[in-house]
């Protein structure tokens, strides 16, 4: 399992040393259990009162809370991802060729304009969608506005969509414009056959449980596993970035 302690060090204030042990510690967890304070200080060159002081700087009484708090972390965090599995067990329903090519257009449009856009109750999933792509590093728009895309004002390479029904004429004009400017669309839609996804470069179908319910007056589930599917491809395109750097 591969660790980022960027946050840990930054929060720390670690020295490059002291992130180094750190890095030999979450790596060897399970190891380093049975492992003296002094092995670790001579798998790493430095003494054992290095190590014990980065402890101490992390907020642990010592070495032993720290190696067994650190791995009590990990073991959660293994678990976590177990649990994970389980929720997201709907997305095997979707074909992996469809999940592959909206990892590759992520990819393929990595430092270009991405344009998201939705209405109504999935007005909120494509603010979502703007914040996560932006902190992560894409360079993200949320509008609606028909200029914009209109003649691609904005010079965007690719356009994200919700639509439950996918066939929502506000955003079905969007993909339109989008299709006449060679703009590609990822749209996010219910499974039947829709307009929106048939248009789109990829469509990601998603299961929704009440496709009459228009007003949304009953509990659906649609909403909840877009965010979902989208939050497991993101993990899967920034996890395949990260390698390539």
């Amino acid at each position: 399992m591969k660790f980022d302690v960027y946050k840990l060090a930054d929060k720390y204030k670690l020295t490059d040393t002291e992130t180094q042990i750190l890095n030999y510690i979450l790596e060897n967890n399970q190891q380093v259990l049975h492992m003296a304070v002094r092995e670790v200080a001579n798998q790493n060159f430095v003494s054992a009162a290095t190590i014990i002081k980065l402890s101490k700087k992390m907020g642990y009484t010592g070495y032993t809370d720290m190696i067994y708090r650190l791995n009590f972390m990990i073991t959660s965090h293994r678990k976590n991802k177990e649990r994970l599995s389980d929720i997201t067990s709907f997305i095997s329903d979707i074909p992996d060729e469809l999940l592959n090519d909206f990892m590759n257009q992520l990819k393929k449009h990595r430092n270009n304009i991405i344009l998201v856009s939705a209405t109504g109750f999935s007005s909120p999933l494509a603010e979502y969608m703007e914040r996560k792509l932006l902190v992560t590093g894409f360079r993200v728009i949320k509008t609606n506005a028909y200029a914009v895309y209109d003649k691609n004002r904005l010079g965007a390479s690719l356009v994200i969509v919700v639509s439950k029904s996918g066939e929502t004429d506000t955003i079905a004009k969007l993909v339109d414009y989008a299709n006449e400017n060679q703009v590609d669309i990822i749209s996010f839609t219910g499974e039947q056959s829709n307009y929106i996804g048939r248009t789109s470069t990829v469509n990601i179908p998603i299961l929704d449980d009440k496709t009459l319910d228009d007003r949304n007056l009953q509990s659906n589930y649609f909403y909840a596993r877009v965010i979902v599917v989208f939050e497991y491809l993101m993990s899967q395109v920034l996890e395949e970035l990260n390698e390539c750097q």
